[in-house]
């Protein structure tokens, strides 16, 4: 009896391992390397300087007034960001001016009231350190301004 229960164990033992060699090999992954490929490698601190730069190119463009607390809060944010990064004057400078013109070329709006100059006013609203300014009200020609408010209705007896 004993013989027979080694014999069981082994055989337990033994006859996975013989079908585990046997098993294939699991497929190796097909990686595609694709060169062309955009990789975003630039840091945090370099994609909050470029919108910095591009509120500020807004700014200049279209002559929307900034409080002094914002202009300064601004301008201290841009030297801290361009010091993390490294960048001294000279490079700083070039760099606004590429960004400013970038700015020219994609056609900013400086119309009163356009999406660009609320953009560059939410924006210095933040600096100033009063937060983002409320929600403009909806306009008479909004027709969800038009619509009345649903009552609800009351429940049948």
């Amino acid at each position: 009896m004993p013989r027979l229960s080694l014999a069981l164990s082994l055989l337990a033992v033994l006859a996975p391992a013989a079908y585990a060699q046997d098993a294939a090999p699991a497929a190796k992954p097909n990686i595609t390397v694709d060169p062309r490929a955009i990789v975003d490698s630039m840091p945090q601190q370099g994609t909050l300087l470029t919108g910095l730069y591009a509120t500020q190119a807004t700014i200049e463009l279209c002559s929307v007034e900034a409080s002094e607390p914002a202009t300064t809060a601004m301008n201290a944010h841009r030297r801290q960001l361009e010091t993390e990064l490294r960048m001294d004057e000279p490079t700083a400078a070039a760099a606004y001016a590429a960004i400013k013109s970038d700015v020219e070329k994609a056609g900013v709006d400086c119309a009163e009231g356009s999406s660009d100059r609320q953009q560059a006013a939410q924006v210095i609203a933040i600096y100033s350190g009063a937060g983002a300014p409320p929600a403009q009200p909806a306009s008479p020609m909004d027709p969800a301004a038009s619509a009345p408010a649903a009552t609800p209705a009351t429940p049948a007896q």
